[in-house]
């Protein structure tokens, strides 16, 4: 019975090693696509609180590789009892159970450094990550002078800023992030576009 088995199988008992590697290979790419670059798993750069420094991320836009170069530095973590609300923007009162910790952010770029758009977490002693929130559309830059835009399609030009928007080469920013009463926030992160992030250290 053994014998009649690998008679019935021989011709495609060969293939199975080369099937086995091709399913490893895919099971390899899935990883990297979907964990790896779908989360914050590269540290282009670190430094502690009140120290600047400096990072170059790369990534696509709709005309190809590129990439964007600034200077960062958490001046300090702050408090409030208001919350920006997320509807209009007012000040209001905080929701029950919650902190809102302000993020004191310095920053250095070039005029032409497209930074809109970015995103700046907390982390807790659990490593827990919380985000700022969609009211803050970009807490990386001034208010009302984000500087340019990343183009639209594939025919368009890099370096466009809207009229008035133009950014100085030094600002600072303060965007509030809401986290569960009594957690203590060990880092800071910001980041654009994943896997690539600048972790400052808040103690």
């Amino acid at each position: 019975m053994t014998r009649s088995w690998w008679r019935e199988n021989r011709f495609w008992l060969p293939a199975l090693p080369v099937a086995l590697a091709g399913l490893l290979l895919a099971s390899s790419f899935n990883v990297k696509e979907y964990w790896y670059d779908n989360g914050l798993h590269h540290e282009l750069a670190s430094a502690g609180t009140g120290t600047f420094v400096s990072a170059t991320d790369l990534y696509d836009d709709p005309l190809g590789p590129t990439s964007r170069t600034y200077s960062v530095r958490l001046a300090w973590l702050g408090s409030t009892e208001a919350y920006p609300d997320e509807e209009y923007g007012d000040p209001g009162p905080l929701p029950e159970g919650t902190d809102a910790v302000v993020v004191h952010l310095d920053w250095k770029a070039q005029a032409d450094q497209v930074l809109r758009g970015c995103q700046v977490s907390l982390v807790d002693d659990q490593g827990r990550r919380y985000d700022v929130t969609r009211q803050f559309v970009n807490p990386c830059t001034p208010e009302g002078r984000a500087g340019p835009s990343d183009p639209f399609t594939a025919t368009g030009e890099r370096g466009i800023v809207p009229p008035g928007e133009d950014r100085p080469p030094s600002w600072w920013t303060a965007p509030v992030i809401l986290v569960p009463r009594g957690r203590t926030i060990t880092h800071v992160l910001v980041w654009w576009q994943t896997p690539g992030y600048v972790q400052l250290s808040a103690s």
